[in-house]
């Protein structure tokens, strides 16, 4: 599932592929994660928004079963976006790949706390929705366009399990719980999984971060989508100096310690906590393997008395991280400007007319 660990986990299982090659396992491909495998498998674009994202590429997915039967060992398929897939879809990724062939694992996180970086991947699409109103939003409507919404397409992990353990049986479908407490544990269970050697993949557990933001770092970028627009102002697909952005900002920096975290208002985590022991109480009851505690997806999220005010000031170091992100886009772009969301990019021209001519 979207923010379990899966980043650190795809980045060591690339990192990885000679040694698992040695050991009977494919990783296919040479990117990190198989995002346009699963895209081909769902056959649609992918992501928060999907205006300009690539298209699926249809014999891509094809292609990697193909392969898969061909090849005598095991072959690994990694991509969060599989988890959106409908009833239709699993029935028929089922059937194309043989219920006798197919394991699927399934990595969950307490699901309070993957609140905050829920929303915070809404930021970096572009959207501009304050914390407090998404989250009663996503757990409170009822109504159908908030049932269909990406979140919780992606969020309901009891019939996420439920679909897989009907399609395929449930004697084949693992659910790895994932504890916060544990950083190397994921990496451990797929070595255990895999047969690999321990340490294989926990040596790479640092090797990429795709850390939340800091109340500081999500205020800014929220303010910034309203500044461009919202989120008919930014395309995170078209916009290379927006990823780069977020990107500076994320990786560019270490926050400190005392940095204020986003946490869940009271009211927002009794209810996250309602819902994370009804997925529980249906995946044990379900038959499915279980490689962990359950008792963490019911355990209720840290959490504080009313709804966090916004901050009105970002660390120095934290501004200077996304600059950079966006400078570092531009060098590479022959016309950055044109990366530009357009009424940034006219404002920008406007206020180019009163500076100093640029010294060579």
């Amino acid at each position: 599932m979207h923010k379990t660990g899966t980043t650190a986990v795809q980045t060591s299982l690339a990192r990885s592929r000679d040694v698992l090659l040695e050991r009977g396992v494919r990783y296919p491909g040479t990117l990190m994660a198989h995002r346009d495998i699963a895209s081909s498998a769902l056959e649609r674009p992918l992501g928060w928004r999907t205006d300009g994202a690539r298209p699926p590429q249809p014999h891509l997915w094809k292609q990697a079963v193909r392969q898969a039967h061909q090849w005598q060992g095991r072959t690994l398929i990694s991509s969060e976006f599989l988890s959106e897939a409908d009833d239709a879809q699993v029935d028929r990724m089922a059937v194309e790949v043989g219920t006798d062939r197919l394991h699927v694992l399934i990595t969950l996180r307490n699901f309070g706390r993957l609140l905050p970086s829920a929303w915070q991947q809404n930021l970096k699409s572009g959207f501009q929705t304050p914390f407090p109103d998404w989250l009663r939003r996503m757990l409170f409507d009822e109504d159908e366009a908030t049932l269909n919404t990406v979140f919780w397409r992606r969020h309901r992990h009891d019939r996420l399990v439920r679909r897989w353990a009907r399609a395929i049986g449930a004697q084949n479908v693992t659910v790895i719980v994932v504890e916060e407490s544990d950083r190397l544990g994921i990496f451990r269970t797929f070595e255990l999984l895999l047969d690999l050697p321990a340490n294989t993949l926990a040596q790479h557990a640092g090797a990429v971060t795709n850390r939340s933001m800091t109340m500081a770092e999500a205020a800014f970028l929220r303010r910034l989508n309203l500044a461009v627009g919202g989120s008919s102002g930014w395309s995170a697909y078209r916009h290379g100096l927006h990823d780069g952005l977020v990107k500076g900002l994320v990786e560019g920096r270490t926050p400190p310690e005392n940095e204020p975290r986003l946490t869940l208002p009271d009211w927002a985590a009794d209810r996250a906590a309602q819902f994370g022991a009804e997925f529980a109480d249906t995946i044990a009851d379900s038959g499915v393997r279980v490689l962990g505690n359950l008792d963490v997806l019911r355990a209720r999220a840290s959490s504080s008395a009313g709804d966090q005010a916004e901050l009105d000031e970002i660390p120095v170091d934290a501004a200077i991280a996304a600059v950079l992100g966006v400078l570092e886009v531009a060098a590479r772009s022959r016309s950055p400007m044109r990366s530009l969301p357009a009424r940034v990019g006219d404002r920008m021209r406007r206020v180019r007319r009163y500076l100093p001519a640029r010294v060579s």
